[in-house]
């Protein structure tokens, strides 16, 4: 029987776990929850679950919050402009839409 492991997406680490991990408190993992900052996995029993990536965003607001000075509502601004751009990224828009449905067209050069 092959070890199975979790993969990035998957909730399987505590608060405390995750604390331990990030070296902060569990209090200041509560208050970044309730700051809107990250919204962890729960359980039937309402514990909190922390998936790899949450552990990565976690690490990134730390930082910010830390290392650069910014507070919980301009790292929330942040994190949020980033995201738009990732889904602008992501969906094309109404110009390249058009310009990929008039690829097969050649122009003559001249």
């Amino acid at each position: 029987m092959a070890l199975r492991l979790h993969g990035p997406r998957e909730p399987v680490y505590t608060i405390g776990v995750a604390s331990r991990l990030l070296e902060v408190s569990p209090q200041t993992l509560r208050q970044l929850e309730k700051e809107g900052l990250l919204e962890p996995a729960r359980t039937e029993n309402n514990t909190r679950l922390y998936c790899q990536e949450d552990l990565v965003m976690l690490k990134r607001i730390l930082y910010l919050m830390r290392e650069e000075g910014i507070n919980a509502a301009g790292v929330k601004a942040l994190l949020a402009m980033e995201a738009e751009m990732t889904r602008g990224r992501q969906q094309p828009s109404r110009e390249e839409e058009e310009d990929s449905a008039l690829s097969f067209i050649s122009y003559p050069t001249t």
